[in-house]
C-alpha cells in the first residue's frame, strides 16, 4: 500500500497577516431558495472557520471532526480552537486511516459508531466537520447523511482534489465489492470552507493528482480554463496563490452550476463530470490503488480523447493538446504497471455504476471546452484503445 498523503512541512498556527481576510464566495443553489449553501475560498483563514459557521446560520454547539492522522496532526487543533471560540462546547476528533483503500464499509461503520458512542442522547445533533481530502469527505459525509437520518456537515478540503471536485456536490459514499462509490447518498453540506494555504503541506504527487480533475474541467467544460492551464500549469503545480485561487474558483463555479442543474444525477447533465472516469475508475481499481485517483483519471482522459478521435467526434488536436497538458502536469498518459491487464480493467468497467445493459457510458470531448456522451460503442474499439495505453 502506498501512502500518498504525507506532509512535508508544518505551517505556523498563526495568520500570516494582520489585516481582515477576504473571501471569494460561490453559491450552490439547489431546487429551492432554502436549499443552498456557500463555498468560501480564502487563504490563511482557518482561524476564522468557527466565526464563518455562525455567519452562515450554523447553530450547533457540538462537533465531530473527521480527519486522518496526518491532516489532523497539522490542523485539528486550529479547527478545534476556532470552534470553541465560536461557542462550541464539545469538539471531538476521529481519524480515518489514510488511503483510498480505507474508503470502505468497515470504516464508514466505525465513523457511525463514533457518532453514536459520543453523541448518544436522542436529541444530540452534532455538526460533522470533514477535515481532509476525498476519502474523509466522502465517508464523513455519508456518516452525516445516515446518523439520525441526517445531521449537518461542512467540508474543509485539504487537497487539490477536495478543493476542486469531491468537496462539493453532495455525492457521499464508500467503495464496496471492488466498485467505486457503489454505496452512498446525495447529501449536501451546509458550507464548504476552503483555506488554500492548507494545500502547502501536500507532497507533489498529491498536488499533481488533484490537478488531473482541474484538467478535466478544462477539456470538457471550459475552453477558457484550458487556455489558462496551458499558459500557467507550472504555476498551478507550484501552488502560486493567485493562479491557484483563480483556478479553484473557476472549478467551483463550473461544478456549482452543474450540480444546481442536476443535483441527483438524473438528467445526464452531471455525467460530464465523469470525463475520463469510465476507464480511469476501472484502472484505479484494477491497479489496487497503486495509482492515485488523479493518475488513473489522467490515463482515462487520454483514453477518452483517443476514443473520440477514433469515432470522429473530435479533431486530432483535442487529443494532442489534452495529452500534452496532462504530461506537462507530471501525470501519466499511459499505464506502465505490468500487473494491470485489459481483462482486469474490463471486469472493473463492467461493475461501474453507469454500466447498464452491457454498455458503458463515455463522455467524449467534441472540442476543447465542449463534450457529448456515447454508449454502445463496439467492444473491440474500446479494447483497442485501452490496450494502446498499457505498458
Amino acid at each position: 500500500m502506498n501512502t500518498i498523503y504525507s506532509a512535508h512541512k508544518v505551517l505556523s498556527t498563526t495568520p500570516l497577516h494582520d489585516h481582515p481576510y477576504s473571501y471569494d464566495e460561490i453559491l450552490v443553489k439547489l431546487d429551492s431558495e432554502k436549499r443552498k449553501y456557500w463555498i468560501l475560498v480564502g487563504y490563511d483563514c482557518l482561524w476564522e472557520f468557527g466565526a464563518k459557521l455562525r455567519d452562515n446560520g450554523i447553530k450547533e454547539e457540538e462537533a465531530a471532526v473527521f480527519t486522518n492522522p496526518t491532516v489532523g496532526d497539522l490542523y485539528f487543533q486550529q479547527v478545534s480552537d476556532s470552534l470553541k471560540s465560536a461557542g462550541f462546547t464539545k469538539v471531538l476528533r476521529y481519524n480515518i486511516p489514510d488511503g483510498e483503500e480505507h474508503k470502505n464499509w468497515e470504516e464508514f461503520t466505525n465513523c457511525c459508531n463514533f457518532l453514536l458512542e459520543n453523541f448518544p442522547e436522542s436529541g444530540a445533533i452534532p455538526l460533522v466537520v470533514n477535515l481532509g481530502g476525498g476519502v474523509v469527505g466522502d465517508i464523513g459525509g455519508f456518516a452525516a447523511a445516515t446518523f439520525r437520518r441526517g445531521v449537518p456537515y461542512v467540508q474543509i478540503p485539504t487537497t487539490v482534489l477536495g478543493c476542486v471536485d469531491c468537496g462539493i456536490g453532495g455525492k457521499v459514499g464508500v467503495n464496496r465489492g471492488n466498485v467505486k462509490n457503489i454505496m452512498g447518498a446525495f447529501y449536501q453540506p451546509k458550507l464548504v470552507f476552503a483555506d488554500l494555504r492548507l494545500l502547502d503541506t501536500l507532497p507533489q504527487r498529491q498536488i499533481r493528482s488533484g490537478v488531473a480533475e482541474v484538467i478535466k474541467y478544462g477539456v470538457v467544460c471550459s475552453g477558457d480554463l484550458f487556455d489558462l492551464l496551458e499558459k500557467d500549469i507550472e504555476k498551478l503545480i507550484a501552488l502560486e496563490p493567485t493562479t491557484l485561487r483563480r483556478v479553484v474558483n473557476e472549478c467551483y463555479k463550473i461544478k456549482a452550476d452543474i450540480v444546481s442543474q442536476d443535483e441527483q444525477d438524473k438528467l445526464g447533465i452531471r455525467n460530464v463530470l465523469n470525463y475520463g472516469h469510465t476507464v480511469g475508475h476501472a484502472l484505479e481499481m484494477a491497479a489496487e490503488y497503486r495509482l492515485t485517483h488523479g493518475e488513473a483519471i489522467s490515463v482515462g482522459m487520454v483514453a477518452a480523447a483517443k476514443l473520440a478521435v477514433r469515432l470522429g467526434v473530435c479533431e486530432q488536436s483535442v487529443y494532442e493538446r489534452s495529452k500534452s497538458l496532462i504530461e506537462r502536469a507530471g501525470l501519466p498518459s499511459h499505464c506502465d504497471d505490468s500487473s494491470v491487464s485489459l481483462d482486469l480493467i474490463l471486469k472493473s468497467m463492467a461493475r461501474d455504476k453507469k454500466f447498464s445493459n452491457g454498455r458503458n457510458l463515455f463522455v467524449l470531448a467534441t472540442k476543447i471546452g465542449e463534450s457529448t456522451q456515447r454508449e454502445g460503442i463496439e467492444q473491440n474499439v474500446i479494447n483497442d484503445i485501452i490496450n494502446s495505453l498499457l505498458y
